[in-house]
């Protein structure tokens, strides 16, 4: 391809965009086959494949509701455990991952258990989206695409960024909120260079799902608009609670998942558990099952009561929890969007019984509940906004929808201080805000470059003794212990440095753990570097540090210097450059 720029005197950009395009049609076909493969599990599980979920599930007898989400996970634990561990996840926390970290490689193994195990999920009825795991194997394919042309490897984050604005695109029918998307969740970059082959790949997405699957959106929304200026502080009013209800369900998710971590039974076992809970709360409320397409249509249409509205926004917490904590697979967008068209809705119906005249229906807050919960939960208002200016078509209702999603991003920023993707990456020691260095430190086990010989010294040596030890080895820094073999503390070179030239008796009547210091920093093998390296920062005059047993900090068993952090470091460093040249 290089040759091909190099002889023709082809811009770059042009070749780049051609990319593009090929990625549009490959993830634009692989979305239509993830949805295929959804509605066929779906049939499976349901006897019907139809999207109008919980009307299906209300014809269902009580047993089969309770248990097809528990023999759904009895299937997918065993599936992602042995066969596909690295599928676990919503999936676009890992393709942000592997952008800042990995020069946007991705393994091909894992998207495709992603995608089965995220079928299965939906298909059984667990609690989860699709969008998720769409954008990450858009982003797969693309990279996958991408590795197939090594003299585009320098352009391999916009390559990604092209196929998770086709998996958006091709999902929601929506080409603008794919290209955004992209540049501000996955990318954050919104150059001329990467912006022009994410529009050309989220197009080309976009018409290849409108051919096979009919240029339909993904909602029905009626013609909605903001009746006057009056109701402005009601939308304010609406982002409040969105912002705080997206603070609860980030907060249930997260505990939830460090509950089933607490449960001692095999991980494969866990989503049983999940889809019997998941079964319990849909015997009350069946709209909670799949991704709740039809649900959120029926709030746009006016069509559900206030209080079932109210009601569905704490079972879909519940159950969206306990599906992801449990190990089930899928996304959290559409539930967001869920819990935002209840959150609305149920808003909608209070406001407008009390001021009928100066509110629009309850409709109408639907969807700009819809957005600002999507804003604020995924930290993503732009693409919120986008995603119901293109499903609407409509500028009159975007004033209010502004308005609610910016509270609510502004809320859970000031309160939370973390997106439900920057979250999910902290918990795996992935900091975006601290930078690629803070990152790569704390994805290097001090285990994995610790040095297991080193020279250990009885606290009653003498000084004179010790000298003779100096001279003989070529180390300078010493582990000092007692005479159990136990830490006590540790010399350095420095420290005998002060009493190298005192002469007679001091020599033998001085010891070791007299000039030794005590107490020192110590780090387990379990630690990153990058806490190694707050260790190092806090003390200045040490050059080592020992590694101890985590179960019993006076056994040491290696040491760590300085060196052998900035040299795994540079090698750490040299490795993610050479996977994007």
């Amino acid at each position: 391809m290089l040759r091909l720029v190099q002889k023709f005197g082809i811009n770059e950009h042009i070749i780049l965009s051609v990319v593009a395009i090929a990625i549009g049609l490959v993830v634009g076909y692989g979305t239509i086959v993830f949805r295929i493969l959804t509605e066929s599990f779906q049939f499976i599980f349901m006897q019907n494949g139809h999207e109008n979920v919980a009307e299906i599930v209300r014809n269902l007898s009580w047993w089969h509701i309770l248990f097809m989400p528990v023999l759904g996970g009895a299937i997918i634990g065993p599936l992602i455990h042995f066969f596909f561990p690295g599928s676990r996840g919503d999936g676009v926390p890992e393709v942000i991952s592997a952008v800042a970290l990995r020069g946007g490689k991705l393994d091909v193994r894992d998207t495709l258990g992603k995608m089965l195990s995220c079928s299965l999920s939906i298909g059984c009825g667990s609690s989860v989206g699709r969008e998720g795991p769409v954008v990450h194997l858009g982003a797969t394919l693309a990279s996958w695409f991408g590795s197939l042309m090594p003299s585009f490897n320098n352009h391999m984050r916009t390559i990604v960024g092209c196929g998770a604005a086709a998996g958006i695109a091709a999902s929601f029918n929506a080409p603008i909120a794919g290209v955004m998307f992209a540049l501000e969740v996955i990318l954050a970059d919104y150059g001329l260079a990467t912006f022009s082959p994410i529009v050309l790949s989220s197009v080309i997405a976009t018409v290849i799902a409108r051919m096979h699957l009919g240029d339909f959106p993904a909602f029905i929304v009626p013609n909605y608009t903001l009746v006057s200026a009056w109701e402005i502080p009601a939308y304010v009013g609406l982002g409040v609670v969105c912002g705080l209800t997206g603070i609860l369900f980030m907060a249930t998710l997260f505990k939830a998942e460090d509950l089933f971590k607490r449960i001692n039974i095999p991980v494969y076992l866990k989503p049983i558990i999940g889809g019997f809970g998941i079964g319990i709360i849909a015997l009350a409320f069946p709209e909670i099952m799949g991704v709740g397409y039809d649900v959120m249509n029926h709030a746009l249409l006016e069509e559900m009561a206030g209080w079932t509205m109210i009601a569905l926004v704490f079972a879909k917490i519940m159950a969206t929890s306990i599906a992801l904590g449990s190990g089930f697979s899928g996304g959290v967008f559409t539930p967001s969007l869920f819990l935002g068209a209840m959150v609305g809705g149920g808003f909608g119906t209070i406001a407008h019984s009390i001021f009928p005249s100066f509110s629009a229906g309850p409709g109408a807050y639907t969807l700009v509940g819809m957005g600002a919960m999507a804003a604020a939960v995924l930290g993503a208002p732009i693409t919120a906004i986008l995603i119901l200016f293109e499903l609407t078509g409509d500028y009159r209702i975007m004033l209010a929808l502004m308005v609610a999603s910016i509270i609510a991003t502004l809320l859970i920023n000031q309160i939370y201080r973390e997106s439900v993707y920057t979250k999910t990456l902290k918990r795996k020691k992935i900091d975006l805000r601290q930078g690629r260095e803070a990152n790569l430190l704390r994805h290097i086990s001090v285990e994995s470059i610790m040095r297991k010989e080193y020279v250990s010294i009885p606290e009653s040596t003498n000084i004179r003794q010790f000298k003779d030890i100096l001279r003989q080895s070529h180390q300078d820094c010493f582990i000092v212990v007692d005479a159990d073999g136990r830490l006590k503390g540790m010399i350095t070179f420095q420290n005998i440095c002060e009493v190298a030239f005192e002469e007679g008796g001091f020599n033998e009547l001085a010891l070791i753990k007299d000039i030794s210091i005590h107490n020192p920093k110590t780090i387990t093998p379990h630690e990153t570097l990058y806490d190694a390296f707050l260790r190092f920062e806090a003390n200045n005059n040490v050059e080592q540090i020992p590694v101890v047993d985590p179960t019993d900090s006076s056994i040491v068993i290696g040491m760590i210097s300085n060196q052998d952090m900035i040299r795994a470091y540079n090698m750490a460093l040299l490795s993610q450059h050479s996977s994007r040249d």
